[in-house]
């Protein structure tokens, strides 16, 4: 079951609560009737002779303020709670009508303040006292003034505590019983709300959760199609070029345009790759790109080796890096070097220094040429690797360098450092 929907009691409760609260006349005038026969029948037992027959409109008389138990039950203690000290100056019998007083204040309990709750109580234990001495002394009247013996000593025991017992235990039930009711709609009501809350902090959860996926998924794509295609146009642009310019260099055309067809190989197979890992569970998901391939990758952008080269003081094969900071930093050496081939000049130079500081792995992409644009504001490049570089606990920084060219520099902690408290 679910925790939203509480228990069956719960569930239970909070319908009837709705429905009280959508139709109360509805429901008050459904009690009214469900008593209204026992109150009949009764009545007519106790005076079934023509002239006692006052007392059997009286007795109904008590049912009638039912109706506005639920809606206004103020209004069926003030319809119902006089009738009882006239009742008790024509009759000395109770009916199933003097119950309605009893569920007027149970009612008033459960859907008013302490306050009135005492006040109606105090009231009803008035009235239900004078109905007892009014019916009382309408007894003694009706003795021979010789059987009318004065009773000059009060016997607490048998005169006082048995009426104040069979008055206050059910006023003092009803209104406790009231009481307990509002208790437990404030407790459900509080439960509610809880799990509304729980509810609405899950769904931002969960489109928070959404919403980081596509922003790393969007940094996924655009790091892959941006370069490779940045691959594709230089390459092709060279074969052209040396096509057009120098026929006989068909060989180094050759390899420029097979360099632009294994960037486009690379990038279909990458793009694949994420799509399948969108629709696939974690543990199937393709390996991720490391820094062993760092040199694959730098050949790609450049397949003579003429103007991107890679340096490394490490065993890139060996450095003991988690593998969201393999990808982290193979992305943003790709990123960089997509920037290079953008950006930079045609002559432009590029170099990939991979070394090791205390603690860290330091990457470093620095273009030595004139760079035609180094504000990427149009883009998502420089934001991307400064997050990725952050969603790892490294650090970023880029800038143009003061010589002439651009500058990418990110570190990252080493596995130990990652996983240390």
């Amino acid at each position: 079951m679910a925790d939203n929907q509480g228990t069956f009691g719960q569930r239970l409760g909070h319908a009837l609560e709705q429905q009280l609260d959508d139709r109360p006349l509805m429901w008050g005038a459904a009690a009214a009737l469900i008593l209204f026969p026992n109150t009949l029948l009764g009545a007519l037992r106790l005076y079934p002779a023509p002239e006692e027959w006052p007392n059997v409109l009286l007795a109904m008389a008590f049912v009638t303020p039912l109706v506005f138990v639920f809606a206004k039950p103020e209004l069926t203690m003030f319809l119902s709670v006089p009738p009882a000290v006239v009742q008790g100056c024509i009759s000395y019998e109770l009916t199933f009508g003097n119950v309605v007083p009893l569920l007027g204040l149970c009612a008033i309990a459960a859907l008013r303040q302490w306050r009135p709750t005492v006040c109606w109580a105090c009231a009803t234990l008035l009235a239900f006292a004078a109905h007892r001495w009014a019916s009382r002394l309408k007894y003694w009247l009706a003795l021979d003034p010789a059987e009318r013996a004065p009773k000059t000593v009060v016997d607490w025991t048998t005169d006082v505590f048995p009426e104040l017992i069979a008055w206050v235990v059910p006023v003092g039930f009803a209104a406790l019983l009231g009481r307990v009711v509002q208790m437990q709609k404030q407790r459900f009501l509080v439960e509610r709300q809880k799990a509304a809350q729980l509810e609405r902090d899950r769904a931002l959860t969960m489109e928070l959760a959404i919403a980081q996926e596509r922003s790393r998924i969007a940094a996924d794509v655009h790091d892959i199609l941006a370069h490779s295609l940045a691959v594709i146009a230089v390459q092709t642009d060279a074969a052209a070029h040396l096509l057009k310019h120098d026929p006989a260099a068909a060989s180094s055309a050759r390899e420029a345009v097979e360099a632009a067809h294994d960037a486009a190989v690379i990038a279909l197979r990458e793009t694949r790759t994420l799509a399948h890992a969108i629709d696939s569970p974690v543990e199937e998901h393709a390996p991720q790109p490391t820094l062993g391939q760092l040199p694959d990758l730098v050949r790609s952008c450049d397949p003579t080796g003429a103007r991107f080269n890679l340096v490394s003081e490490v065993d890139l094969d060996r450095v003991e890096l988690g593998p969201s900071s393999h990808v982290a930093l193979y992305r943003i050496v790709q990123e960089a070097l997509t920037n290079v081939l953008r950006h930079a000049s045609e002559d432009a130079r590029a170099q990939v220094v991979v070394s090791e500081v205390p603690g860290h792995l330091r990457v470093e992409i620095l273009n030595d040429g004139p760079t035609i644009s180094i504000d990427d504001s149009r883009g998502n490049g420089l934001s991307n690797m400064a997050q990725r570089a952050r969603s790892v606990g490294g650090e970023y920084a880029a800038g143009p360098r003061p010589g002439g060219g651009f500058a990418v520099v990110a570190q990252v902690p080493f596995l130990a450092s990652e996983v240390a408290p």
